[in-house]
């Protein structure tokens, strides 16, 4: 474990939420959120308090690509390094995202080790101004929204296109979200009702065995032609949310149109899209970048 090093005391002081049940509602008719699983806290919580069967989220999480239900091998990710929802920054979401894009539709096991071997935990220290009861204001560590995934030194990665400078309060949106328990346990990895101070920046180390080492194949190829923004182009043109439960590249395109050795999915059979066409990019590893006039047959909510 690397030791986080800290200016200011910790706290879990989140103050009164400027999530409104108005921007809730918004977020629900957009299809972002479905009707009657996020919560806003109420105007005397200044401190988390989750249910038994919620988690602490921010609303830009969403734009970054957090979409519920969340996929398991998501949630085995975040249990492998110990890390809750609440603990990570807008940008943890985009990379999360490529990871389950490229390991699925490349037919890689999404697993935990194959993220690791690429992606570590960073550590973005800020501070927060504390008013205590006596009037007088303390500078405070929040023990929120300060990890990021990011790509590990050794690890190749795609030229970046994630936002560098996410609004200055963005971690005062903060609302409740309900997960599924599950149904012998009655309890969830990523849900955490008393919120606790930060110990040191986690670390996980995987053995380098074939198993582990194929996401860091693909992605060497993959980011030598493909930018990060090439590669979210790719599944937002498809309606996808990579992060979400139940999506699955159920068809292949024939062998002879692989690339490289990559397969190739039949997008317009798996995604339900009407038409297609190719961005040609120069010496591409991956011929099935394309830009969709229609994003989904019949169109509606993205997957």
């Amino acid at each position: 474990m690397a030791p986080k090093k800290s200016k200011f005391p910790p706290t879990t002081f989140f103050g009164p939420t400027k999530m409104t049940l108005a921007m809730l509602g918004e977020m629900e008719n957009q299809g972002v959120l479905t009707p009657g699983l996020g919560r806003v806290p109420p105007e005397t919580d200044t401190y988390a308090k989750p249910r038994e069967d919620e988690v602490v989220v921010f609303k830009d999480f969403f734009p970054a690509g957090l979409r519920f239900p969340l996929d398991p091998a998501v949630v085995d990710i975040f249990a492998r390094y110990g890390v809750f929802l609440h603990h990570m920054t807008p940008n943890s979401f985009a990379r999360v995202n490529l990871f389950m894009w490229l390991s699925k539709t490349c037919r890689i096991a999404p697993t935990p080790e194959n993220f690791a071997r690429v992606m570590r935990v960073h550590y973005q220290p800020k501070s927060i101004s504390v008013r205590g009861s006596d009037g007088v204001s303390t500078e405070m560590e929040p023990q929120y929204g300060c990890y990021t995934f990011a790509f590990q030194h050794t690890a190749p990665s795609p030229v970046g296109a994630s936002k560098n400078k996410w609004p200055g309060d963005w971690s005062s949106f903060w609302f409740y979200h309900k997960v599924p328990l599950d149904p012998e346990t009655k309890r969830h990895p990523l849900v955490v009702q008393k919120l606790g101070n930060l110990g040191d920046t986690p670390k996980v180390d995987v053995a380098r065995i074939p198993a582990n080492e194929a996401f860091m194949t693909v992605l060497r190829e993959v980011s030598k032609v493909l930018s990060m923004r090439d590669i979210t182009e790719e599944f937002v043109a498809c309606g996808c949310f990579p992060l979400r439960e139940g999506w699955t590249i159920s068809s292949w395109a024939p062998s002879e149109r692989e690339v490289y050795g990559l397969p190739m999915p039949n997008f317009s059979e798996v995604f339900g899209l009407r038409k297609e066409r190719k961005f040609f990019f120069a010496r591409t590893i991956r011929t099935f970048v394309f830009v969709f006039r229609n994003r989904c047959s019949g169109g509606g909510d993205p997957r």
